[in-house]
C-alpha cells in the first residue's frame, strides 16, 4: 500500500472521515490524498433536478486546504496543508470514486457513511455504501461517531462462500502489519426446514498459510439478525475495524439489503472495510 484516498464533500462526516484516514495513513507511513467530486445536479424525483450551486476550482481547494490545516491542528499534527495532495473532480460521485480505485495511485479509499443529510440518505441511499460496492480497492466506511483509535483488533465476518484462505490471508497481512489480533467469524442463519444446510467452516483449511505468530480466534454465529449479532460481538470483544469480503459479492449484497444497510453501515460506530477479492487489481 503507498497511497490512501479520502473523499470530501466538506461536510461534518467528511471532516471525520479525514481525521480517521490522516491517522491511518501515519500508522501505515502512506501517502495520502483528499478528493472532492463536484456534482452539477442531483436527481429529487424522475422530474425534479435541483441545481448544485457551481464553486470555483480554487475557491474548493482553498476551503479544504482550511479543513486539512483545522484538522491537523486538532489532532496536533504539525505538518502543512500541502503534505496532503487534494484533487478536484467532476461528475457524479460514485462513478468517479469507482473509477478512480482502478488507478494505481489508489490503494485504499476512506469515506464517511453520511455525506448527505440524513433525511436525504434516507430516500436514495448512502453513496459511500454504492461506493463500496462498485470500487475496485478495499474501502473503509467510516460513521458519524467513529473516533480514530489504534486497530488492535479485527472482525472478518463471512459466509462460507468466502470464509477462504485466499481471501483471509491479505486480512491476515493486514493484521500484522497493524500489530492487531484478528476474529474470523463464520455467520450463519438457522438452517430452516426445508433448505440445504449450511456448510460447516473449515478452520484448519482456513490457516494452511498463516503467520504463526498472529493472534486470532474463531467462531460462528447463529441468528436470522445478521447486523445484531455482529453488533454484540464487536461490542463484547471490543473490535475496532469489520472486515467483509466477497468473491462475488454475495455475502455484502445481502449484507446492503435496505434496512441492513440502515442498521449496519449508517448506524455502527465501528468502521467497516469492505474488499472485493474478485477486483483486485
Amino acid at each position: 500500500m503507498k497511497n490512501i484516498v479520502v473523499a470530501t464533500d466538506l461536510s461534518v462526516t467528511a471532516r471525520n472521515a479525514y481525521r480517521y484516514a490522516r491517522a491511518l495513513s501515519k500508522t501505515l507511513g502512506v501517502g495520502l490524498s483528499i478528493v472532492h467530486v463536484k456534482e452539477n445536479v442531483m436527481n429529487i424525483t424522475d422530474v425534479v433536478r435541483t441545481p448544485f450551486p457551481s464553486n470555483n476550482d480554487l475557491e474548493l481547494i482553498k476551503d479544504i486546504e482550511e479543513l486539512v490545516t483545522e484538522e491537523n491542528q486538532a489532532m496536533g499534527i504539525n505538518a502543512s496543508e500541502h503534505e496532503v495532495k487534494i484533487r478536484i473532480l467532476s461528475g457524479d460521485p460514485v462513478d468517479v470514486l469507482a473509477s478512480l480505485s482502478k488507478t494505481e495511485a489508489t490503494d485504499l479509499i476512506v469515506i464517511g457513511t453520511t455525506g448527505l443529510s440524513d433525511v436525504l440518505t434516507k430516500i436514495f441511499g448512502s453513496v459511500s455504501s454504492k461506493v463500496s460496492n462498485k470500487a475496485h480497492c478495499p474501502v473503509i466506511l467510516v460513521p458519524r461517531n467513529a473516533r480514530w483509535k489504534n486497530i488492535e483488533q479485527i472482525l472478518y465476518a463471512s459466509d462460507h462462500d468466502s470464509m477462504k484462505a485466499e481471501f483471509a490471508q491479505d486480512i491476515m497481512d493486514f493484521a500484522v502489519k497493524m500489530n492487531a489480533g484478528i476474529h474470523f467469524v463464520n455467520v450463519r442463519n438457522y438452517d430452516p426446514v426445508g433448505e440445504i444446510k449450511q456448510k460447516d467452516i473449515d478452520w484448519g483449511e482456513l490457516f494452511v498459510t498463516s503467520n504463526s505468530n498472529l493472534p486470532y480466534e474463531t467462531s460462528t454465529i447463529y441468528g436470522n439478525d445478521t447486523v445484531k449479532e455482529l453488533n454484540e460481538y464487536c461490542e463484547g470483544k471490543s473490535i475496532d475495524l469489520m472486515v467483509f469480503a466477497s468473491k462475488h459479492r454475495n455475502f455484502w449484497e445481502n449484507l446492503m439489503h435496505k434496512s441492513i444497510t440502515e442498521n449496519m453501515a449508517l448506524s455502527t460506530d465501528t468502521p467497516i472495510m469492505v474488499v472485493h477479492k474478485d477486483d483486485k487489481k
